[in-house]
């Protein structure tokens, strides 16, 4: 059986046209979009990706491939949304800077007069500013903050700020430089919605979506669903099976300044045309040409550590800055349950690239080989597709061997003796935190441990550490419960630092 091969449809093109392939050549797209559809069929993976290239200001290139819905069959194409967690950051930078530019607040803002009437322990809050948040360099973190907005969704407004004193410095070896987390963005998004009276969606509306034309972009999952156009659903390789959601989806409750929207590919195409143009789109300027100048200026260092291909040496405002390919990226991915996104562009040549997946194991790998044929081909570079079919391979073998070892994983953990000291039914019930809501501990249909939180619920596992569980509030992710045993009641659970009491 004739099998395609990137290499080969290279070596067809430069027969055809010896002269340096160009943006606009349809075959280069071709070649690129036939590799994508066979790894994913020899992967097994029907989940969905939808690419989109950008070349001197316009959209060069759209692919849509796979399924945003499996069961249903319902294909991705150009108007389904994902979900892009951490991609979000670069709206939210965005936002605040244009703020700066109008002169509501600046830059050097601490978090002291940010929140004067909260009080801090650990860290004197004068000597923390706004930057500092925005760029992963406060040395500061906030546990109950972090959950309560990205994945348990019990919070109001008032908890939120309450929620803001917790915050506490980072372990003192930690404390120093660059450590990248959504705290920073939280707290920022806290402090937005004191100051303005206005909720930060709707906030990123006014200031970013709206201003840019971004028709198809919200922070509710609730706007985002409404219509005919398609969300799509969270999948994963690690699965038992494959072809079903994961149980953890997003809701307008767990949408957050650091990971908090839904887009499409060509209106995510169009905001890196924004960035690419100084703030300019169809020769209209819709964001200062400054802001969108300073959004790209380094102000933290990184530890120099790449992901995966992609160097990265700083952090503008929600941008991560590095070489790729001899030409300065500035890049911004997100990674959640069942979700992947890829944000990137290149300035001095005019290319950016988006690549949204609803599959976040495999998906990362894949993207990696997306851009370097992409940015290759429009950099002229040779070998591009011998490079992509062997990475291919590689990504073929990794997949092959994936298999047995998550059959190996859960037959260890399945494995697992229980190290609870008090009959199963005594950790069963109601525990509260007065700032967290509560988390309730049951027995499932099968007898077994169930905990649920808010939006998160888990079958725990036995766990090595004493009166201890495992828990996967998020899919293929543990986290231990810990139980407070005082002889023969267990008067609490503690999980992540975070204390609920028994009632």
């Amino acid at each position: 059986m004739w099998k395609y091969s990137t290499t080969m449809a290279w070596a067809l093109l430069l027969l055809l046209c010896p002269a340096r392939l160009h943006a606009q050549d349809t075959d280069t797209w071709a070649a690129l979009d036939a590799w994508v559809g066979k790894i994913k069929r020899e992967m097994g993976d029907r989940s969905g990706i939808a690419i989109a290239v950008v070349k001197d200001g316009r959209i060069v290139h759209q692919a849509y491939l796979g399924y945003a819905d499996i069961s249903q069959g319902k294909q991705v194409d150009a108007d389904t949304r994902f979900y892009i967690a951490s991609a979000t950051k670069p709206f939210t930078a965005l936002m605040t800077l244009i703020r700066a530019e109008r002169g509501e607040w600046r830059d050097d803002m601490s978090m002291a007069g940010m929140f004067p009437d909260l009080n801090f322990n650990g860290f004197d809050a004068s000597t923390v500013t706004m930057r500092d948040l925005l760029t992963h360099t406060s040395g500061l973190e906030n546990t109950p903050l972090v959950w309560a907005l990205a994945y348990s969704g019990i919070h109001d407004a008032a908890s939120r700020y309450q929620l803001v004193q917790m915050t506490q410095p980072l372990p003192d070896q930690e404390r120093t430089g660059f450590r990248y987390g959504n705290v920073g963005y939280n707290l920022v998004s806290v402090w937005m919605e004191q100051r303005f009276q206005s909720t930060w969606q709707r906030q990123l509306e006014q200031l970013v979506l709206r201003p840019v034309g971004l028709r198809h972009t919200t922070a509710r999952v609730s706007d985002a669903r409404r219509g005919r156009h398609l969300v799509a659903n969270p999948y994963s390789v690690l699965s038992e099976l494959t072809v079903q959601p994961l149980y953890l989806e997003k809701s307008d409750a767990t949408m957050h300044a650091a990971g908090g929207l839904m887009s499409t590919a060509p209106d995510l195409a169009r905001f890196l045309i924004v960035q690419l143009e100084d703030g300019r789109i169809d020769g209209q300027q819709l964001v200062p040409a400054g802001v969108i100048r300073k959004s790209h200026v380094p102000v933290a260092k990184t530890d120099g550590k790449p992901y995966q291909q992609f160097d990265r040496q700083g952090y503008a405002w929600g941008w991560y800055t590095g070489d790729y390919k001899g030409q300065q990226m500035l890049h911004h991915f997100g990674g959640f349950a069942g979700f992947h996104a890829h944000l990137s562009f290149m300035p001095d040549a005019g290319i950016g690239l988006v690549v949204l997946s609803n599959e976040e194991y495999m998906s990362p790998k894949l993207t990696g080989l997306v851009a370097d044929y992409v940015y290759g081909a429009l950099l002229g570079e040779d070998e591009v597709g011998a490079r992509m079919d062997l990475g291919g391979e590689q990504l073929m073998a990794e997949m092959r061997a994936l298999a047995p070892k998550i059959a190996a994983r859960r037959q260890a953990m399945s494995e697992r003796a229980w190290q609870l000291s008090l009959p199963l039914q005594t950790y069963m019930g109601r525990y509260t935190h007065p700032l967290l809501g509560e988390m309730n501990v049951q027995k499932d249909d099968d007898s077994r441990p169930l905990i649920t939180w808010g939006a998160l619920k888990s079958v725990a596992t036995a766990y090595e550490r004493p009166d201890s569980v495992r828990v996967e509030f998020v899919p293929n992710s543990g986290n231990v419960v810990e139980f407070d045993v005082q002889g023969s009641d267990v008067v609490a659970l503690r999980f992540e630092g975070m204390v609920f009491t028994k009632h």
